[in-house]
């Protein structure tokens, strides 16, 4: 093993106190907290991801649902009991080889592994994390109608101490594995992947290290001081800038742990209000209004460092603006670069300061629908025309 991936390794060992374990299942635990924890907006618990000696191909999966990892019939049940119908569920599977090369009967055990976890009824794996995964796919597929799309998504990741090059017969499986299980009709979209040491040490550090991101800024400006806050500022910066650098982690996915401290969750893209941010920033005629039609996003960081025109942020939470943030990750394809959007960003280390705004900037006094009516011209007129007479 390479000696950079072995140091990262032994520190992870020691940290989650399996310094006594075999290399390969230390490995294996590595690889699901790399790959898994940017999927989810707490930490992880290894016992609940991670399959164990009695797996047939799978060294962890996880049923992640509106950015949480869901063990068992009871919790999917319960998340699914309420009236959201848009949740976001995704299935992560990991197997995690400590060689250097890519076998292709190992990814075709993991394959036929996943195959039988879809599929297979009743279920017959050994691994008491596999079983409870699959109950909790079970009430997932009972309840179809209350996921966005219609079905949920499928995530396999290979990964190996070696560094991938695409070779024929390994591409051939990945992509005929791919096609044998999105035809079960499951699932919306099948993503299976062959990872290395680089992408996994990437993963990893990311993991552990919290986030650091340097922003270019169209402008901005420093806010008078505040009691508890070190610095805060207004800054407006590029949509698309926003997303390449602050919420795309380094494998492509949402970095959901960005969200942590935000009380609410992704509403979904069907949410009126979501669906009116997706149409301003795909419309050419009115997207460079988007600074002023949206409220953008507060970041509260405890490290923000301002030099020219760039802004560096460490280790920061999105407390307002998930849904903003959101949409914006899912329709980044369609953003251009004349897109921008206000940033309030806040550094502070005061616990309570940071629980104030989180209140504040999530706390809104509702309007219902039919009072925009009030803005339409003919109620002006109409307004116009009552305010002639006295009385």
């Amino acid at each position: 093993m390479h000696r950079v991936l072995k140091s990262h390794l032994d520190s992870f060992a020691k940290d989650s106190g399996v310094e006594s374990e075999s290399l390969s299942s230390q490995f294996e635990k590595f690889c699901n907290v790399a790959l898994i924890q940017p999927r989810v907006s707490s930490r992880i618990d290894l016992d609940d991801v991670t399959t164990g000696e009695d797996d047939d191909g799978i060294d962890g999966v996880a049923v992640v649902i509106n950015e949480e990892i869901i063990i068992g019939k009871e919790d999917a049940e319960l998340v699914f009991a309420s009236d959201r119908r848009n949740n976001d569920v995704e299935l992560v599977f990991v197997q995690a080889k400590t060689s250097e090369g890519y076998d292709l009967g190992d990814f075709l055990k993991f394959k036929e592994a996943i195959l039988r976890f879809v599929s297979q009824d009743p279920y017959a794996a050994d691994s008491p994390v596999q079983q409870e995964a699959r109950s909790s796919f079970d009430v997932v597929v009972n309840n179809v109608a209350k996921i966005r799309g219609g079905k949920p998504s499928v995530t396999a990741v290979f990964a190996t101490a070696g560094v991938y090059q695409a070779q024929k017969p390994q591409e051939t499986a990945r992509v005929d594995a791919e096609a044998q299980i999105k035809s079960l009709g499951y699932f919306s979209d099948v993503n299976i992947k062959y990872v290395g040491r680089d992408e996994l040490i990437a993963a990893w550090v990311s993991s552990y290290s919290g986030i650091e991101v340097s922003l270019q800024m169209h402008s901005h400006a420093g806010l008078p001081q505040i009691s508890g806050i070190e610095e805060s500022y207004l800054a407006v910066v590029r949509a698309k800038d926003f997303i390449e650098q602050v919420l795309t982690s380094s494998d492509g996915t949402i970095r959901s742990q960005l969200f942590e401290d935000n009380v609410r969750h992704y509403l979904g893209s069907s949410n009126p209000v979501n669906a009116s941010i997706r149409d301003t920033v795909r419309n050419s005629d009115i997207r460079t209004r988007f600074p002023v039609l949206n409220n953008g996003v507060t970041i509260v960081s405890p490290d923000v460092v301002v030099q020219s025109n760039r802004m560096l942020i460490r280790n920061f939470q999105i407390v307002n603006g998930c849904q903003t943030s959101h949409v914006l990750y899912e329709n980044r394809d369609s953003i251009s670069e004349d897109v921008m959007m206000t940033l309030k960003v806040v550094e502070t280390e005061d616990e309570d300061v940071f629980s104030e705004l989180v209140r504040a900037t999530n706390s809104q006094s509702q309007v219902a629908e039919n009072q925009f009516l009030s803005l339409s011209p003919m109620a002006r007129k109409i307004e116009q025309y009552f305010n002639t007479f006295e009385g």
